[in-house]
């Protein structure tokens, strides 16, 4: 089975968006609503203590408040999340698996490959995920992914209008709205954008 770790906690119907082009969230943090809202900086934890700086501090807070182990938060603690870091939960996700008998590894785009036997249930495997640093890792794939933090809504438009998935009648609104995406998020360039939207066949 392959699971796609969100490359973005998405604002607004981006998220969802993004989410069914690529089969996201299903075995991930909390669901595709829970992610849309975390990117927006809403819920517990949202307001900034300060604490990190840069284009992503309100979600570096967020998950600040959201991870319980001591090494998830030494990682968060600087504003970045270095390779080394992103490797290291990984493992951890890896062994974690591994002790309950699933075999399994993470691909280069960042999606975790495995096979599970029977008598393991998706709650095991989403508790191994959330309990050993799944939101670190989703948290760099998403600076990884859009490194300025630019409006996601805007980024994903532009993408699919340079890829001719949409014309220029297509809006933002459109967008925001979901129109159209059970169609579009069947097709490779929405997911291409979904996953890289700045670089996805830019010139």
């Amino acid at each position: 089975m392959r699971v796609v770790i969100p490359p973005e906690t998405a604002a607004g119907v981006a998220a969802t968006a993004l989410c069914a082009a690529t089969a996201l969230c299903a075995a991930m943090l909390t669901g595709c609503s829970t992610a849309a809202s975390t990117a927006e900086g809403e819920g517990p934890g949202a307001a900034s203590s300060g604490r990190f700086t840069g284009p992503w501090a309100d979600l570096f807070e967020v998950t600040y408040e959201q991870v319980s182990s001591e090494d998830e938060r030494a990682a968060l603690d600087d504003s970045e999340i270095s390779a080394q870091e992103y490797a290291y939960f990984q493992d951890k996700i890896i062994q974690c698996l591994a002790g309950l008998g699933v075999s399994g590894q993470f691909a280069g785009d960042g999606s975790l490959d495995y096979t599970k036997p029977s008598d393991v249930t998706q709650d095991d495997v989403r508790l191994c995920n959330v309990e050993n640093g799944i939101r670190i890792i989703a948290l760099r794939d998403a600076i990884v992914r859009n490194p300025a933090h630019l409006d996601e809504s805007k980024i994903m438009l532009d993408c699919l209008r340079r890829t001719g998935v949409v014309g220029l009648g297509y809006t933002r609104a459109d967008l925001d709205n979901g129109v159209d995406i059970d169609k579009l998020g069947t097709t490779a360039e929405f997911a291409g954008c979904a996953a890289d939207p700045l670089n996805f066949r830019g010139e």
